[in-house]
Protein backbone atom coordinates (compact mmCIF):
# COMPACT_ATOMS: atom_id res chain seq x y z
CA UNK A 1 0.00 0.00 0.00
CA UNK A 2 1.27 3.38 -0.98
CA UNK A 3 1.65 6.45 1.16
CA UNK A 4 -1.31 8.34 -0.05
CA UNK A 5 -4.05 8.73 2.24
CA UNK A 6 -7.23 8.35 0.53
CA UNK A 7 -9.31 9.70 2.56
CA UNK A 8 -10.52 12.66 1.19
CA UNK A 9 -9.33 16.80 2.60
CA UNK A 10 -11.70 19.10 0.30
CA UNK A 11 -9.89 21.68 -1.34
CA UNK A 12 -7.78 22.30 1.14
CA UNK A 13 -3.97 23.68 0.47
CA UNK A 14 -2.66 20.63 0.74
CA UNK A 15 -4.34 17.99 -1.63
CA UNK A 16 -3.11 16.57 -4.15
CA UNK A 17 -5.07 19.26 -6.72
CA UNK A 18 -3.14 21.83 -5.71
CA UNK A 19 0.77 19.61 -4.89
CA UNK A 20 3.63 19.63 -7.89
CA UNK A 21 3.82 15.86 -8.18
CA UNK A 22 0.48 15.72 -10.25
CA UNK A 23 0.91 15.14 -13.65
CA UNK A 24 -1.95 17.50 -14.64
CA UNK A 25 -0.47 17.24 -18.67
CA UNK A 26 -3.02 14.47 -19.52
CA UNK A 27 -0.88 13.78 -22.84
CA UNK A 28 2.39 13.33 -20.92
CA UNK A 29 -0.06 10.50 -18.56
CA UNK A 30 -0.49 8.61 -22.15
CA UNK A 31 2.82 8.77 -23.00
CA UNK A 32 3.76 7.84 -19.35
CA UNK A 33 1.46 4.47 -19.23
CA UNK A 34 2.03 2.99 -22.96
CA UNK A 35 -1.24 0.71 -23.47
CA UNK A 36 -3.48 3.55 -21.98
CA UNK A 37 -4.93 4.26 -24.62
CA UNK A 38 -6.20 0.19 -25.60
CA UNK A 39 -8.43 0.85 -22.47
CA UNK A 40 -9.93 4.79 -23.42
CA UNK A 41 -7.35 7.51 -22.95
CA UNK A 42 -6.57 9.99 -20.10
CA UNK A 43 -9.03 12.09 -21.31
CA UNK A 44 -11.75 9.63 -20.75
CA UNK A 45 -14.54 9.38 -18.22
CA UNK A 46 -12.93 6.69 -16.62
CA UNK A 47 -9.90 8.83 -15.47
CA UNK A 48 -12.12 12.16 -14.84
CA UNK A 49 -10.48 14.20 -12.29
CA UNK A 50 -8.09 11.88 -11.60
CA UNK A 51 -4.11 12.25 -12.38
CA UNK A 52 -0.99 10.36 -11.83
CA UNK A 53 1.12 11.16 -8.46
CA UNK A 54 4.55 11.14 -10.07
CA UNK A 55 5.89 11.20 -6.26
CA UNK A 56 3.94 7.51 -5.55
CA UNK A 57 3.11 6.37 -9.42
CA UNK A 58 -0.53 6.01 -8.13
CA UNK A 59 -3.93 7.59 -9.64
CA UNK A 60 -5.08 10.06 -7.27
CA UNK A 61 -8.22 12.23 -7.04
CA UNK A 62 -8.08 16.03 -6.25
CA UNK A 63 -9.21 15.37 -2.90
CA UNK A 64 -6.68 13.16 -2.01
CA UNK A 65 -3.28 14.31 0.29
CA UNK A 66 -0.67 12.78 1.61
CA UNK A 67 2.21 13.97 4.53
CA UNK A 68 4.38 14.70 1.21
CA UNK A 69 2.19 17.06 -0.03
CA UNK A 70 4.36 20.14 -1.69
CA UNK A 71 3.06 23.05 -3.24
CA UNK A 72 2.90 23.93 -6.91
CA UNK A 73 4.96 27.10 -7.50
Amino acid sequence: MSDVDATPVGKLAASCERCVHRLEDQRAVEQRMPGLTSFGSAYGASIAASRLCMLHDCWVSPEDGCTQFSAKG
